[in-house]
């Protein structure tokens, strides 16, 4: 896969764990790639397979990064963590199944060909905000606003808005 980053892109190597349940990139990427680390307010507790804290995780991670292969495009939030030698990103349980790889446990080549990533997984689409409405969330009692989203008209003349917190 590529990694996007600024105006350049960079070869790396992904492993999509069934086991692994967040997005995982490796330190040793971070500092090849010299992607600036988000320091957490309060450090997560990463765990391995074993369910063992992973020494020196969980405390900074990534901003938004887009993903390629071919032309399939994601974009996705890295904790940022120790990992083995030869394994840039961990892709979890969730990415894959928004994503299903075609041929990933019987062929040398993937492919992400499903309609949904057909239809939603372009170049265009990987860059777009978006946000969702939770009903669950909107109706709960013990729910609080933490901010407030909306639009503004840059150019008055144009009629464009544009969304800002």
């Amino acid at each position: 896969m590529l990694l996007h980053h600024h105006e350049s892109s960079y070869p790396v190597k992904v492993l999509l764990d069934t086991g692994c349940s967040i997005s995982l990139i490796s330190q040793q990427t971070v500092e090849r790639l010299k992607l600036k680390k988000r320091l957490h307010k309060e450090p997560r507790i990463i765990g391995n397979f074993t369910g063992e804290p992973v020494k020196d995780a969980g405390q900074y991670y990534t901003k938004p990064l887009r993903l390629q292969h071919r032309r399939h495009f994601s974009k996705e939030v890295f904790e940022i963590s120790p990992m083995e030698e030869g394994i840039d990103l961990f892709l979890p349980f969730k990415w894959i199944e928004q994503h299903p790889p075609q041929g990933a446990w019987t062929m040398e080549e993937i492919r992400f060909n499903s309609a949904k990533c057909l239809e939603n997984c372009d170049k265009f689409t990987a860059n777009k905000f978006s946000l969702t409405w939770d009903d669950a969330a909107a109706t709960d009692p013990a729910a609080r606003t933490i901010g407030h989203i909306s639009a503004v008209t840059d150019n008055p003349t144009s009629g464009k808005k544009k969304l800002r917190p």
